[in-house]
């Protein structure tokens, strides 16, 4: 079984992402779009893959592809949190009563 695309449209969306805020950043409002840019790329990379390099997918037709795709796309959301909580400045959240 071959999931190597999966990590690949992660980061490839996370990286979407990214460029989304920086294009944006003076845009707060448009930031809650992102999982669903992040979502969409990650669908259409996964169909790109599935036709330019069929033999790294698992995905019988172009619906699963799709389907994978739409899923590490919104992944990529979580991922980006993950690395916003590891290096945030602010201890946990946990501000001791103040």
């Amino acid at each position: 079984m071959s999931v190597a695309y999966v990590p690949i449209i992660v980061v490839c969306c996370y990286l979407i992402g990214e460029i989304y805020k920086l294009i944006f950043k003076k845009f707060d409002r448009k930031f809650k779009y992102i999982p669903i840019v992040t979502t969409m790329c990650g669908g259409v990379l996964a169909v790109l893959i599935y036709f330019t390099a069929p033999e790294i997918v698992n995905a019988g037709n172009v619906y699963e592809a799709l389907l994978v795709g739409f899923v590490s796309g919104a992944s990529s959301t979580g991922t980006n949190q993950i690395v916003k909580q590891l290096f945030s400045k602010n201890n946990g959240g946990n501000n001791n009563g103040k």
